[in-house]
């Protein structure tokens, strides 16, 4: 869960350019529905980052039909700006989840209900495939009528420790457990949106397994820091380190930094314990 800057690029020009770039008929029907499409992207920024109740724009089924067909059929145009959207390195890695490569556009209202914001740049979120596909068309928790989902260019992560894990040593293996955790004078709303991005996007599994994943490729490292005189206070200060950089760089909730911290406190997996996560070679 990561914060995205918005593209500075101007909505109404994308527009026009798409829909000039269109053949006829759909041309014609994008041009006639501007005014409302227009007024739809007035309404999406009054409303942010609560976009999830707008009311849908007044098209005809031609109009929506042109305006889906404007991304998923791309005009030069059109590829341009999804370039311009997922070329910046400050997307690199999707905003929704903090792990995987931004290969995809997502709809944060999706097309299919909303088509009017079909190629509006400050609906169209870069994330990765695995996110994208799990988010699909939903919006709003029906039971809560909260977002399902964070808007990664509107909504602020809070900047107190709310992502917590757990590691302990069992068998000789490294288990880990992540949750959220409502710290002290957080709404419950809050608490709510971040629990349903959170369990919606199964990030808890998808931390873990990258976490492991992840700690294959530093055994090197923390077996040097180990040394031949088995100094597990070397292994939790290169941790500790880790830990710091990681959150300089990406806030107090990201998903290495806690994994590093909670490591650090684990004297077992200090003491020699990290072998867990050696990788052993491939035989040829």
């Amino acid at each position: 869960m990561r914060s995205a800057p918005l593209l500075p690029v101007d909505a109404t020009d994308v527009f026009d350019d798409i829909a000039a770039a269109k053949r006829q008929p759909r041309r014609g029907r994008m041009q006639a529905a501007r005014g409302e499409v227009l007024a739809a992207y007035q309404g999406y920024e009054d409303a942010v980052p609560e976009v999830g109740g707008l009311d849908e724009a007044q098209l005809t089924d031609p109009q929506k039909e042109a305006m889906r067909h404007a991304f998923t059929v791309e005009t030069k145009p059109m590829t341009t700006l999804r370039g311009r959207l997922l070329k910046r390195i400050s997307v690199a890695r999707c905003p929704f989840c903090g792990i995987s490569e931004s290969s995809t556009l997502d709809h944060y209202l999706p097309k299919e209900q909303y088509p009017e914001f079909s190629v509006f740049p400050k609906n169209l979120v870069p994330s990765c495939a695995v996110c994208n596909t799990r988010k699909r068309d939903r919006i709003l928790d029906e039971g809560t009528n909260v977002r399902m989902f964070l808007h990664p260019c509107y909504d602020v992560i809070p900047d107190v420790a709310f992502l917590a894990v757990r590691a302990r040593m069992e068998a000789d293996a490294l288990i880990l457990s992540y949750r959220l955790t409502r710290p002290a004078g957080m709404s419950l709303q809050t608490f709510q949106h971040l629990r349903s991005h959170f369990n919606e996007l199964n990030l808890a599994d998808r931390y873990r397994r990258m976490g492991l994943e992840h700690l294959g490729g530093q055994y090197p490292a923390l077996r040097r820091a180990f040394g031949s005189g088995e100094n597990a206070e070397r292994v939790a200060q290169k941790l500790i380190e880790g830990a710091e950089d990681f959150e300089e760089v990406s806030g107090p909730n990201y998903w290495l930094a806690k994994l590093y911290r909670a490591l650090a406190g684990n004297e077992d997996f200090c003491d020699g314990g990290f072998e867990a996560i050696r990788i052993q070679p491939q035989p040829h």
